[in-house]
């Protein structure tokens, strides 16, 4: 039995293309009625699918998450991964996407597809924890604390906006490029410490933003160039400086 949790709006609803070219190809297979599918309409509802189908589960599921990596961290966020019978696949709506980037695998549609369905390969792959609050939550390939996350923020608060009035929008190069000038223009910096394994404290005094690293990259940029989703470490990217405006030549 297959499982699809699909983000039908991602990419500007290539999501949802993406599902119509998986199904067509199902179809012809003799999976035709071994599959389900959960559509999400709303933040959150991955992470809800996921649980549902994981929890108190004994037998071993595939699920596949079509759309991009917000919608996988939900996923991998919500699902039971206690026991070793849960196997997610990941198929990208973007062909710039981070996470699939680090796997270096150009394959063709049809050949992802058959991987899938015929010839699949489990890999072990890593995940981070961010806890704050009394809340934790896993994250797949990166998770940003100051400056970094603002900029995520601003760009994704005004997709989710435009979404909801069902005007499409591009995050490309220009558009990040200018959320990331206006957010810097604003960002504050901090005083702050990180603990590491070795019980050593480094303490900085003007913290722009901190992010850290399952895989290499974060919004198109590697910031964390020998992370690696399979050692079992966590890089850190670290930006301390007086003069904020260099971050424009660390990036």
């Amino acid at each position: 039995m297959y499982y699809f949790i699909i983000n039908p709006h991602a990419s500007n609803g290539k999501g949802l293309k993406i599902w119509a070219k998986v199904q067509k190809y199902l179809n012809k297979t003799a999976n035709a009625q071994s599959y389900e599918v959960f559509m999400t309409e709303k933040s959150g509802d991955a992470r809800r699918f996921s649980r549902k189908l994981t929890e108190n589960s004994t037998d071993h599921k595939i699920i596949t998450v079509i759309g991009g990596e917000g919608t996988l961290n939900e996923v991998v966020d919500g699902s039971c991964l206690d026991q070793d019978n849960i196997s997610i696949a990941y198929l990208p709506t973007r062909l710039d996407d981070g996470l699939a980037r680090c796997f270096r695998r150009k394959l063709h549609f049809k050949d992802q597809l058959r991987n899938l369905f015929h010839e699949h390969e489990d890999r072990v792959l890593d995940y981070g924890v961010l806890s704050a609050s009394g809340v934790s939550r896993r994250f797949v390939a990166s998770s940003g604390i100051g400056f970094d996350a603002a900029v995520f923020q601003d760009l994704y608060g005004e997709k989710c906006e435009c979404v909801r009035r069902k005007k499409k929008i591009h995050i490309g190069r220009m558009t990040y490029l200018k959320t990331f000038l206006k957010e810097l223009q604003k960002a504050k910096k901090t005083r702050g410490y990180i603990d590491m394994d070795d019980e050593v404290r480094h303490e900085f005094n003007n913290i722009l933003f901190i992010s850290a690293h399952v895989h290499p990259y974060e919004g198109g940029y590697k910031l964390g160039p020998n992370a690696d989703g399979a050692d079992g470490y966590l890089d850190l990217c670290i930006v301390s400086t007086k003069y904020k405006w260099r971050v424009l030549w660390i990036m």
